[in-house]
């Protein structure tokens, strides 16, 4: 062999012998000069295991590195394996080409105290050596670029084109800890799957995944643009177990204990240059909320979804699908000192606690020596950014905010239930109001919407009210209120605060008619009572005021011992002297106090007493005389249905049956001209919809009225008499059914000792006598 090959080929053996050991030994240099010198370069202690490079494949490998915290002992940040590819040979093409990017049970435990974290001396240290550096040399000056760049401008101006593939993070444990709050959250699992990095005007997908010890667990999807900066979250959480946030409440609320689960499915999209002008649009869902007081008494929901169209902070857009509330439930205290358990809730935890913070109780605040060198440099560049803050602010005013967008396509409160408890009145007052429904749709925040709200009271009781008015005038609205056989002995208890006397029976019929406009109330309030019975007067007790309920309560029961008033409420609701209740309350005892000393009256009740007695118009121990042409019941309807079904408490083997009679033709005729006249009424009123009052005027009105007539004759044809054929049955079975649901709440009645029905069409078509329900009594 020749000499100069020979020396050729011995070069360039030693060059790849060289190559291959700097590959193999470096790592370890690099390894042993890390843990040397980590406290100097960032105060902290770091081990690594391993560090290796393979030679044919570029791949660097780092096994079990940890960065610890203060004590030299407990981990701050660590992980198990790192790999990446550096391929060296597309440099060539001018191309940095990383890609394998692998990390394997990433570790990091950040904790909190106050403003310090257990990293803040890290930071500390850092800008401690830049300072001490310039100090050195003054010469040389930090070079600080205002302007900013996009991506892909930065991307341009680098000499090689930078190339990101395939970083994959797994099997990670992200632990956050608030020392002072007393909160943790630890993130297991956690994963990011990236499949490439574009600096250029492509979207960048990033996939994070975890979940959370306590409960849950969150994907999150993110497309990126990093030249436009426009971007796409998709966020996918899955029952977040709320009782994390337990020590967070601390500074809102005063209670005893609090869970429940957050599920989220949110899409939102924007630009980084503009945050809060992105879209917002999903659903959220809470499940199983549950509050506990102080008192151990709880507030909750089972089930509350709500459905976001778009959201949108600049535009002071809020567009909801829907708001569904399911199977909440809730309590009201009156206390004596005028407070309810809301202002006992809503007393922070922490009030009065000294907001310091206590950096001495903990051991991560220990800074380097010239750390007050570092904050002082801190501060005035934060200064510095505030001037210019200050004087972009002063040149350029602000954009006038949006005028509010807000609407609810569809609000649905259903299967709520609601307790109260007065302790202000001698003998607190217990009450329950179940099966509470709220229902609108297209609940727009300018302009008039409809709300209706139902619900049940005890013994079949039931609420109506209905609110017509727009959200951003709460000055100027419509409600409508009906409330029906109501029982009063469950009000007894006010009724001894009040007058001294219990409330041993009866039944209350409440309709309110309520108009307000810039907060001035004009009501129209119809009360009716039936069978109302008061036990004897409690001589312990000093009422608020002196009333002769027995003998007023007797004078003002007519023949069938009904009472029936009206009251008429107007006022100012901002003046405090005004009460709603207090007012109709004092026209009731007024009215009380008028006819017990009323001779005339009290004859004349006598007198008609005893005509009751002697059979006038009574009507039969086993029939209920209804209207058959109405779907609704009066409160003394019910009243003698309720009473009937008092025998199946003594006898639980009887089977009540409630048949419904009518004569069709005779009913149809009567039909007919009550329509007649709500049709009449509802033109002469210019009214589309009617309530109680209304109804009661169309049944006060005279059939001889000249207007009537000739509005009878012109429109008499227009009602059709299949048609009316066809409502009526219509109707019977919604009374069948309404009567069904208050017999069925009385206590002992069970679906095999109670029936409801109508009459056979046979048996309908030969009934001459009034409408009416026939009672039978058969046994099991």
């Amino acid at each position: 062999m020749k000499k100069p090959l020979k020396i050729t080929l011995i070069v360039i053996g030693s060059l790849i012998l060289l190559y291959f050991v700097t590959l193999l030994v470096a790592p370890k240099i690099a390894r042993s000069y890390i843990e040397e010198h980590s406290k100097e370069m960032i105060g902290r202690s770091i081990t690594i295991k391993d560090i290796s490079l393979n030679p044919f494949t570029y791949v660097l490998d780092v096994d079990t590195l940890a960065v610890m915290e203060s004590d030299d002992k407990t981990p701050f940040v660590a992980f198990e394996k790192f790999s990446v590819n550096i391929n060296p040979m597309q440099l060539f093409t001018r191309t940095l080409d990383i890609s394998d990017i692998y990390m394997k049970a990433l570790y990091v435990r950040v904790k909190q105290h106050g403003e310090r974290f257990n990293f803040s001396s890290i930071l500390e240290h850092l800008a401690t050596k830049d300072s001490l550096y310039y100090a050195e040399h003054p010469d040389e000056k930090k070079v600080q670029d205002s302007t900013s760049k996009s991506a892909a401008e930065i991307a341009a101006g680098l000499p090689v084109k930078l190339s990101l593939r395939n970083i994959v993070f797994e099997k990670g444990n992200i632990i956050y800890q608030d020392t002072k709050v007393g909160s943790k959250f630890h993130l297991k699992d956690f994963s990011i799957n990236i499949p490439a990095i574009y600096l250029e005007d492509n979207a960048t997908g990033v996939d994070v995944s975890f979940k959370f010890a306590d409960g849950g667990d969150l994907n999150v999807k993110v497309d990126a643009n990093m030249a436009t900066y426009d971007f796409n979250i998709y966020l996918n959480l899955n029952r977040f177990a709320l009782a994390c946030i337990k020590p967070y409440l601390n500074d809102y609320i005063s209670y005893k204990d609090f869970s429940g689960f957050l599920s989220a499915n949110i899409a939102i999209s924007g630009n980084l240059n503009s945050i809060l002008s992105s879209n917002v649009k999903g659903q959220v869902q809470l499940d199983k909320v549950d509050l506990t007081e102080k008192s151990g008494s709880k507030l909750g929901a089972e089930n509350v979804t709500v459905g976001i169209g778009k959201a949108n902070l600049t535009d002071n857009e809020f567009l909801i699908d829907s708001v569904i509330v399911d199977g909440a439930f809730a309590h009201i205290d009156l206390y004596k000192d005028g407070k309810t358990n809301f202002d006992v809730l809503l007393a922070p935890m922490n009030k009065g606690q000294a907001n310091t913070t206590d950096s001495a109780a903990v051991d991560f605040t220990q800074a380097e020596p010239a750390a007050e060198t570092a904050k002082q440099e801190s501060a005035d560049t934060t200064k510095a950014v505030a001037d210019s803050a200050s004087t972009a602010a002063t040149a350029e005013k602000p954009a006038a905010a949006k005028k509010l967008k807000a609407k609810i396509n569809k609000l649905l409160v259903k299967n709520t239930v609601v307790t109260a408890t007065d302790h202000t009145i001698i003998r607190p007052f217990n009450y329950k109001v179940s099966a509470i429904t709220v229902s609108g749709q297209n609940i727009n925040y300018d302009t008039p919407c409809n709300v209706t709200v139902t619900a049940a009271f005890p013994e079949g009781g039931s609420l109506s009210l209905k609110y017509h008015g727009a959200l951003s005038n709460l000055k100027t609205m419509d409600i409508y209120i009906s409330i029906k056989n109501l029982a009063l002995k469950h009000f007894s208890n006010y009724s001894l605060h009040y007058t001294a006397y219990p409330l041993k029976a009866g039944t209350l019929a409440f309709a309110s008619e309520n108009k307000i406009v810039d907060r001035n109330l004009d009501s129209k309030n119809t009360i009716d009572i039936y069978n109302i019975t008061v036990g004897d007067k409690v001589d312990d007790i000093d009422p608020e005021y002196t009333v002769p309920m027995k003998i007023g309560l007797y004078i003002l029961k007519d023949k069938d011992d009904k009472i029936q008033f009206d009251v008429p409420v107007k006022g100012n609701l901002d003046d405090p002297e005004f009460s709603y209740g207090k007012i109709i309350w004092k026209t009731v005892v007024n009215l009380l106090v008028k006819v017990a000393i009323s001779p005339f009256r009290l004859v004349g009740n006598l007198a008609m007493a005893g005509a009751n007695a002697l059979g006038f118009d009574l009507g039969k121990n086993d029939e209920v005389i209804i209207d058959a042409n109405t779907e609704t019941f009066t409160s003394e309807q019910y009243a003698k249905a309720i009473k009937m079904t008092e025998m199946i408490k003594k006898d639980p083997n009887l089977i009540l049956t409630f048949t419904q009679y009518y004569n069709p033709r005779k009913t149809a005729r009567e039909y007919k001209i009550k329509q007649l006249k709500i049709d009449f009424y509802k033109q002469k009123n210019n009214k589309t919809e009617l309530n109680e009052l209304d109804h009661r005027a169309i049944d006060e009105m005279d059939e001889s009225d000249k207007d009537f007539k000739a509005y009878v004759k012109e429109h008499s044809a227009e009602i059709d008499k299949n048609y009316m054929m066809k409502v009526l049955p219509k109707m019977a079975a919604q009374r069948n059914a309404d009567l069904l649901k208050v017999l069925r709440a009385q206590p002992g009645i069970t679906k095999k000792n109670l029936k409801v029905i109508t009459a056979p069409r046979d048996g309908l078509r030969g009934y001459k006598g009034k409408p009416m329900y026939k009672v039978t009594v058969d046994v099991q």
